[in-house]
């Protein structure tokens, strides 16, 4: 029971992300715009990393991942009204070039391979009541927004909401599994054309997976981050099989 209380704060903020982050999954899909999230999570921590390497505190970091979050959603916004055709390839060329300016920045830090490896699994294990409160109360805002004015937060402001989401969950969960946690359901589920259905099955699919790789993760000394995107991953085939045997 003590090693599972251990594992209750990234259990929570895990589950709390996930309500936000299904509607605006399958936004992504819908828009054709699948490595949005990546790229917005990678300027995020980019700027994170920037200010903290430049002495600043806590908060200023947030601010500054947010701050190149939002840069790059305002950008990508223009991108996709007026060259929708290429903005799939501008949003990839973004990502790497932000990816790689970190790499170099960071190729003379001491413990720059350690902030890399922090980027992109996340510290998860490592969540504590205190961010728990502060990101799902995030999670929480942005989720009643988006199911109670869809039009306006899910489509007007798509850009701005997913900006505010990414830049709170990549640090605490890393690139791969924002991106995983966003794009695996929305993909596993995309044939599912009743809207209720499908949300339904990928909260039950991200659920379970979440909770069986942060379990596995726990248990065999394995980074997080990467564990949950296999238990995602491994589970919504699962979820999906069940209900068209149920269907049957």
């Amino acid at each position: 029971m003590a090693e599972l209380m251990i594992l209750l704060p990234a259990l929570t903020i895990g589950l709390l992300m996930m309500l936000i982050h299904v509607p605006l999954g399958q936004e992504v899909l819908k828009r054709g715009i699948i490595f949005i999230d990546l790229t917005l999570a990678q300027l995020a921590a980019q700027g994170a990393i920037f200010a903290s390497m430049s002495g600043f505190g806590s908060f200023c970091s947030q601010a500054a991942a947010l701050f190149c979050a939002f840069l790059g959603g305002l950008f990508f916004l223009e991108i996709e009204k007026h060259f929708k055709e290429i903005a799939e390839a501008v949003i990839g060329c973004t990502f790497v070039l932000s990816a790689t300016l970190v790499i170099l920045v960071l190729s003379g830090h001491p413990h720059g391979a350690e902030n890399i490896n922090d980027i992109l699994s996340g510290q998860l294990l490592f969540t504590d009541w205190q961010n728990v409160v502060f990101a799902g109360t995030i999670f929480l805002i942005a989720t009643v927004l988006v199911y109670v004015k869809p039009e306006l937060f899910l489509k007007k402001y798509f850009y701005i909401v997913l900006a505010c989401v990414i830049t709170t969950s990549v640090q605490i969960c890393g690139v791969y599994l924002v991106f995983a946690s966003l794009i695996f359901p929305a993909v596993a589920t995309s044939y599912i054309f009743d809207e209720r259905k499908r949300r339904r099955i990928e909260y039950l699919g991200e659920s379970f997976g979440f909770v069986a790789g942060l379990i596995v993760s726990y248990y065999f000394d394995l980074p997080a981050g990467p564990a949950v995107v296999w238990g995602i991953s491994l589970m919504m085939p699962v979820c999906l099989w069940k209900n068209n045997l149920y269907k049957s």
